[in-house]
């Protein structure tokens, strides 16, 4: 019979969706008698469904498909020199002192990384699971026409917008800070929106202190002083 021990590893790949299906039905069954998995589990979809919200929108580079691709063929290439049956995953689990740890595999490094970074980056901590006080603050947009708001959860934001238009061609939006008596600080937050002229940007940083959330937009790779008048400011406190 299964242990929570053996099973301690697991729970982030299988909210990933990264567990082989060899482990899948094992880690389902030890989860039905297991309270402290399943809390595992719970805790770490919060975080997982929450990197949408967090990540920064960027439109892709042509080039990354390129990349992308060559890593495929790549990988693609090993596998046929493996020979046939180099990709099956065996019907049998190892044994648990046999069975690499799931973030050591090469196929998951990926998904590790991105719920590292959710973890470490106060998804967790910045309360979505402590139910700290959320709030939001409208914003202005210049002009007129767009739904811009300012999410706020503890002393963290994200501003949220809908039906706005994109940035001019070649430039690309990019979040500023001002606190009282100073000139807007610059952030790495560089982004546009999609399709449907959505975007949901996360203001890196605390805002604690900070009079004004502005967006301008700005050459690719952002400026270190704004060159347009803002587009949106939103005021935290």
């Amino acid at each position: 019979m299964s242990t929570h021990a053996d099973w301690a590893d697991s729970a982030a790949a299988y909210v990933l969706g990264a567990l082989p299906p060899a482990e899948l039905d094992g880690f389902q069954e030890h989860l039905a008698g297991c309270p402290d998995c399943r809390r595992a589990v719970d805790e770490l979809r919060v975080a997982a469904d929450a990197l949408p919200m967090g990540v920064h929108q960027l439109t892709p580079p042509p080039a990354l498909k390129g990349r992308i691709m060559a890593v495929v063929e790549s990988e693609a290439e090993l596998l046929g020199a493996a020979g046939a049956g180099a990709d099956r995953v065996p019907e049998k689990a190892p044994r648990r002192k046999e069975r690499r740890a799931w973030w050591a595999r090469p196929g998951f490094a990926l998904a590790a990384v991105a719920l590292a970074l959710a973890l470490a980056g106060g998804v967790l901590g910045g309360g979505l699971l402590a139910g700290d006080d959320t709030r939001t603050i409208a914003a202005t947009m210049e002009p007129d026409g767009s739904d811009v708001s300012l999410e706020m959860r503890g002393d963290t934001g994200t501003l949220v917008v809908r039906d706005m238009p994109p940035p001019p061609e070649g430039r690309i939006y990019q979040v500023w800070v001002k606190r009282p008596g100073q000139d807007p600080a610059p952030t790495d937050a560089l982004w546009s929106v999609n399709a449907q002229g959505d975007a949901q940007v996360a203001v890196p940083g605390s805002l604690d202190g900070v009079e004004a959330v502005l967006v301008t937009d700005e050459p690719p790779g952002g400026s270190q002083a704004p060159t347009t008048t803002p587009v949106i400011q939103a005021s935290p406190a």
